[in-house]
């Protein structure tokens, strides 16, 4: 007997077949990756604490938890690494816990200038019980000089670096710099470059001048949803070990490490060609998007990610805003979010790297043109590549 859901799932997979996705917060699994998550691990227990296994039955589990362990050090050039976090947003839970102390005041870039919604708000500043302030931002760019001073006059201790809308890398020498001077520990949130980090596309420097790197596994990675914590410092990488069980997350979900281990492999093998491949093909989009007149905020024409951020008063323009055009992009099976962000980290896997056709395509949606032919024949020509 086949079940509703089951049913579904196969109305939601030829349905997600026959679309471009360009979300910038997903990206497909392969097969490999899915068949893990799929394996007999998906309804086991392991629970480690120190070198005790409270669970039986985990000999195979172990080898893959310590074979991404080693993996994900190697592909960062780290020396400690946690993937037990289940997600993005607690691998920052379990990051902040780690180094905040007793000095509770924290600075981060506001959601207002495309940062992260959950560090400020009554949410992580709420659990955690951190005073949350903004980092002063302007034209996609950090004010350092005002960032300093601000860190000077509220002593604040731990800065977080990455976005929401993430499109240029930071000064991280002197962001380090103004740091160290005032005692303040700096953590980067890759969770939407975190295969492009993976892939020595963007800021190659993010760990060496961080005290943590952390972020999730499913936007420009290969994995599942999840989360991965990098550290060189050992005190603080005891701090979120400590930090891990029993107090952030229990059970890891052993089917996730096991899929986010293919996925660290993967990315060994694949990752600097297709980080380099999603760069080119952001660039590449943008001006294609740009020459056909589609206009992008001001000021992140030159994305250097896998973002392109839509300019809401273009769309004004056109009778859209974010919410309709998202909408209208859907109906004709291009997938992006509500928020003016285009990604091109999935299509970039998918082996598409026509740009050009691309614009045009979304160009014409958003004109009210009819561009079935041109999507037909695109869609038809995914590929998954990169594994």
């Amino acid at each position: 007997m086949i079940m509703e859901t089951a049913r579904i799932i196969d109305e939601y997979d030829k349905y997600r077949n026959s679309t471009l996705n360009l979300q910038a917060s997903e990206n497909v699994l392969s097969p490999d990756a899915r068949k893990a998550l799929s394996s007999d691990m998906a309804s086991r227990y392991s629970l480690s604490i120190g070198d005790y296994n409270a669970y039986g039955g985990t000999v195979y589990f172990d080898r893959i938890l310590d074979l991404l362990k080693d993996n994900t050090c190697r592909l960062f050039d780290s020396k400690y690494c946690d993937p037990r976090p289940l997600s993005g947003h607690v691998a920052a839970e379990m990051s902040l816990l780690s180094v905040l102390g007793k000095n509770k005041n924290v600075m981060a870039i506001s959601e207002e200038d495309g940062g992260y919604p959950g560090y400020s708000g009554g949410h992580l500043d709420r659990v955690l019980g951190y005073k949350f302030y903004e980092a002063p931002y302007s034209n996609f760019e950090l004010e350092y000089d005002l960032v300093e001073e601000k860190i000077k006059a509220n002593n604040i201790g731990t800065i977080i670096l990455g976005q929401s809308m993430f499109i240029k890398p930071y000064d991280m020498k002197r962001i380090s710099e103004i740091c160290e001077k005032h005692g303040t520990k700096i953590l980067y949130d890759a969770s939407h470059v975190m295969g492009l980090l993976a892939g020595k596309a963007f800021q190659p420097d993010a760990l060496k001048y961080s005290n943590i790197v952390y972020g999730s596994t499913h936007k420009t990675f290969f994995g599942p949803q999840g989360g991965i914590i990098l550290t060189d410092e050992e005190d603080i990488y005891n701090q979120i070990e400590d930090n891990a069980i029993f107090n952030t997350m229990d059970n890891i979900n052993l089917s996730r490490i096991a899929s986010l281990s293919i996925a660290v492999e993967e990315m060994l093998k694949f990752g600097k060609v297709y980080a380099g491949s999603v760069v080119k093909n952001t660039a590449n989009l943008s001006h294609s998007l740009i020459e056909n007149g589609f206009g992008l905020l001001p000021g992140s024409e030159n994305s250097e990610t896998h973002q392109i951020l839509i300019d809401p008063e273009y769309l004004k323009g056109k009778g859209f805003d974010y919410h309709s055009f998202s909408t209208q992009l859907e109906k004709n099976r291009i997938i992006i979010d509500r928020f003016g962000r285009i990604g091109t980290q999935e299509i970039t896997r998918w082996g598409i790297s026509d740009m050009e056709s691309l614009s045009d395509i979304i160009t014409g949606i958003c004109n009210k043109l009819n561009r079935a032919v041109e999507i037909n024949d695109m869609i038809g020509a995914k590929a998954l590549k990169f594994w």
